[in-house]
């Protein structure tokens, strides 16, 4: 059975933003790995290039919104549910609402 080995992150649109400052500075967190992922105002669509390799065992991508309040969580990605393809996915939560354009890698047991 395959799983999760790396997932790139190629585009990111932000439809609406949870801060009041009027931009997110959004981070991914899988397992105890986290990695900044970008500052995005309302309206913001931008190509990227980020890459990250899946820890062993993990499946789920987290997209968190750092506060001075304390971080929000936007949404989760499920990393296992397509892979070795190109994938469009919505995040919402916490008044924010993401587009995000993925590919994840798989690796067999």
């Amino acid at each position: 059975m395959s799983k999760p080995y790396s997932v790139n992150i190629t585009r990111v649109k932000c439809n609406a933003t949870n801060d009041y400052t009027g931009q997110d500075d959004l981070y991914g967190a899988i397992g105890q790995i986290r990695f900044n992922i970008g500052t995005f105002p309302a309206g913001g669509d931008y190509a990227m290039d980020i890459n990250q390799v899946v820890p062993v065992g993990e499946r789920i991508l987290t997209i968190m919104e750092r506060d001075v309040t304390g971080d929000d969580i936007i949404g989760y990605i499920d990393l296992s549910e397509v892979m070795d393809a190109n994938r469009h996915v919505n995040v919402s939560g916490a008044d924010a609402n993401y587009e995000f354009w993925i590919y994840v890698t798989s690796v067999g047991d």
